[in-house]
């Protein structure tokens, strides 16, 4: 039967209202963007005040709402919708949305509509081994141990689930090479070539020498014009992998090119196909790839190669983790402040000093 909204004349309070007589009260709220709306009957309270139901109501109408805001934790919810509000309650970062991508195009697929009470290890294992059929690379499959392993704690949190169902599983990683062997004589060579394959071209000149300086490829790629201090030398990084803030150094070298393709705003790196910023170097790496000669060569490794440079020029390891972004050098000196512009210019230092372009 339809309510009449005009039957309610009387409003109790946000989102609730009263018939003439106190005895049925209407409710109409959001959540969660679907509306909720039912009545509530009080006509056998008829020895009761007006006060009385009224109070009643209200807490008639918290507890729906809060009958609504824990559905998600009933043992019936799919893993999909428990995700869904997990990801919702993360802090708004390109790392959560990363990691909700990663969720959506390779573990809901395979464990999306199961219960999160009938989860279980070979499910998930599952996943994984779609993935490597696939051929991920096995640092992109961890993410999937990386995405559910905080929202299962959180389901036992919630007593949702008693046990972990990613428990015993592990993902292989290949062994990197965090330092580069004659890394000064490397940073001359990757150096040489970045000026060579990109010389003309200031744009992706640019991009290459702020991974030279030991930039991750995302940080690069969402810089904006406004986060640049050309005056105080300086640029903010704000897409970390860490999610803070970090004020790191913008030497002569960066400044000369970005002058030439300045603007006032928006992404430094914008894609001239999509009006965005890029997403995708393939092509320009693997033009350097050839010209090095080297199929492993990518952005990441720029950053071993000005670490260990700067390594065998005698660098504290404070300074080395700072010049890459890190804000936990090791346990032993966690507890000091990382000087990320200082120990960026250090670096910039460094490069300019082995390369002397």
């Amino acid at each position: 039967m339809a309510i009449d909204r005009a039957d309610y004349p009387n409003k109790v309070e946000n989102n609730l209202w009263a018939n003439e007589g106190y005895s049925t009260f209407f409710y109409n709220f959001m959540y969660e963007k679907k509306r909720y709306r039912g009545l509530i009957d009080l006509g056998d309270k008829m020895k009761w005040s007006k006060k009385d139901k009224i109070s009643a109501a209200k807490a008639e109408v918290l507890a729906i709402k809060s009958a609504k805001k824990e559905q998600v934790l009933n043992h019936d919810v799919t893993l999909d919708t428990f995700m869904e509000k997990y990801f919702s309650q993360q802090p708004a970062s390109n790392y959560t949305k990363g990691r909700k991508s990663h969720y959506e195009r390779y573990v809901s697929p395979v464990c999306g509509s199961k219960k999160v009470t009938e989860l279980r290890q070979m499910h998930v294992k599952n996943s994984i081994e779609l993935q490597e059929k696939r051929g991920l690379a096995p640092r992109t499959i961890k993410q999937t141990l990386e995405v559910l392993a905080p929202a299962m704690k959180s389901a036992i949190a919630n007593r949702l689930i008693s046990f972990n169902p990613l428990d015993g599983i592990r993902i292989k990683l290949p062994k990197t090479k965090k330092m580069v062997t004659n890394a000064s004589d490397e940073l001359v060579r990757i150096h040489q070539a970045i000026y060579a394959e990109f010389g003309e071209d200031p744009f992706y000149l640019a991009l290459f020498l702020f991974a030279l300086q030991g930039r991750r490829r995302g940080e690069i790629l969402t810089l904006r014009w406004e986060d640049l201090s050309f005056h105080n030398s300086y640029y903010i990084l704000r897409n970390t992998k860490n999610n803070e803030e970090q004020k790191i150094f913008l030497s002569d070298a960066l400044k000369e090119n970005l002058e030439k393709f300045r603007e006032e705003s928006g992404w430094v790196f914008t894609s001239r196909r999509t009006g965005t910023h890029l997403v995708d170097i393939r092509k320009v790496t693997n033009r350097l790839k050839r010209r090095l000669k080297d199929d492993n060569f990518g952005i990441h490794y720029l950053r071993n190669v000005i670490v260990s440079a700067m390594a065998e020029q005698g660098f504290d390891t404070i300074h080395l983790s700072a010049a890459l972004g890190h804000n936990d050098p090791n346990t032993i000196k966690k507890y000091l402040t990382m000087n990320y512009l200082r120990s960026s210019e250090m670096a910039s230092e460094v490069i300019a000093g082995i390369t002397k372009r």
